[in-house]
């Protein structure tokens, strides 16, 4: 029988769009350097537009739960994502991408409307997956996807000191309804698990707190451990409440760096933070940049590890990675030095590049060209 340690991932795969950007790009579109802020898909697009000068972009798969993942499955891990797919040309690169990296994608890909003989379907009439599905239908023989359909897209600012900011338009407003529909359709089959980790990014809308309670409680009932990525500290600030509510609900790892964590816990420094989760019942993991990363558990016991300074010419995806890695090093029964070691080892390998992975490839096959990724010279 194969042991090796599965994880499955709940949250948004996304096409990131990585661009060269100034202190004063972040001022103004509103948004600081090392967070993240949302926007509707034509303010995303405008952003686009003006930093790229009208010129090319070549996007990634990206998604904070599915780097993770894909960092899991690296490390020997059985990895899942469980997200309302889109059936665009990007949702489907990124599906290749993940697929050929390890990563299963087990949700339908049903939630799709299409034009037809009965014209564009809006998103008015799409209440649920099923009235995706039956939507789809109606319209009659398979056309073009309407804009509604579209994946979600991640414009990640790329400051000159390697720091990054993101603008972030999610996807369509009806995919958490789909989602949760669909999580909940996936944990009827009743397929191992040893973890199930609900990214924080989710929490943007309050739909979003009824999909980690679902989430949550399902993880409980197969028995598999329950895992909080903060994602974002003024994610964090903005809807504290829905963080507390989903802490409230019982988790036993919660994963974020010094910023999240103090902003989940109103403590202000990282032990602190990571003592007050603890305190809860979560085992606390906080990274902390090139310091290294904290550990602490319900027990009391916390340890640090230095990490390697790399040239970085961005952190993008860096922490999903470490989440990867640690949690496969816990999952299979590791010690937390150990653990350690293993998330450092995946967060370095990401801060060697431009993007959270590979590009995405386009429906042609071919690479499409790139802006601002690839190996450091």
């Amino acid at each position: 029988m194969d042991r090796r340690p599965r994880l499955v991932a709940v949250g948004d795969a996304l096409a990131d769009i990585v661009v060269a950007a100034g202190p004063g790009d972040c001022e103004a579109l509103g948004v600081a350097p090392g967070t993240a802020a949302f926007r509707d898909r034509a303010a995303l697009e405008a952003a686009v537009a003006r930093l790229a000068g009208g010129g090319p972009v070549a996007p990634t798969a990206g998604g904070s739960a599915a780097n993770t993942c894909v960092a899991f499955a690296a490390s020997g891990g059985h990895a899942s994502l469980l997200t309302a797919s889109m059936t665009d040309d990007l949702g489907r690169s990124i599906a290749e991408d993940l697929a050929a990296r390890g990563v299963r994608v087990p949700l339908p890909r049903g939630f799709r409307a299409t034009t037809g003989a009965s014209g564009t379907v809006s998103a008015a009439d799409v209440d649920s997956a099923a009235d995706a599905v039956r939507v789809a239908e109606a319209a009659g023989p398979v056309g073009a996807v309407s804009d509604f359909a579209a994946t979600g897209r991640c414009l990640v600012l790329l400051l000159p000191d390697g720091e990054r900011a993101f603008l972030i338009w999610q996807g369509e407003p009806w995919r958490l309804r789909a989602l949760r529909e669909a999580v909940a359709a996936y944990f009827v089959r009743d397929e191992p698990c040893d973890a199930v980790l609900f990214e924080g990014y989710l929490l943007a809308a309050d739909e979003g707190l009824e999909v980690a309670r679902s989430v949550l409680a399902r993880a409980r009932a197969v028995g598999a451990a329950r895992v909080l990525a903060l994602s974002d500290q003024r994610l964090v600030l903005e809807h504290r409440r829905r963080f507390e509510a989903v802490l409230a609900a019982g988790v036993d790892v919660v994963v974020g760096n010094e910023a999240e964590a103090t902003a989940a816990t109103g403590r202000a420094t990282a032990r602190d933070a990571a003592a007050e989760l603890a305190r809860r019942g979560a085992l606390a993991v906080v990274t902390l940049g090139r310091r290294g990363a904290l550990v602490h558990g319900p027990a009391g016991r916390h340890l640090v590890t230095g990490a390697e300074i790399v040239p970085a010419p961005s952190a993008l995806g860096a922490g999903d990675a470490f989440a990867g890695g640690f949690l496969f090093g816990l999952l299979s029964g590791a010690e937390h030095s150990v653990c350690l070691a293993l998330g450092t080892g995946r967060a370095r390998a990401v801060l060697k590049v431009r993007q959270a992975r590979a590009p995405v490839r386009g429906p042609t096959g071919g690479a499409p060209p790139m802006t601002s990724a690839g190996e450091i010279p």
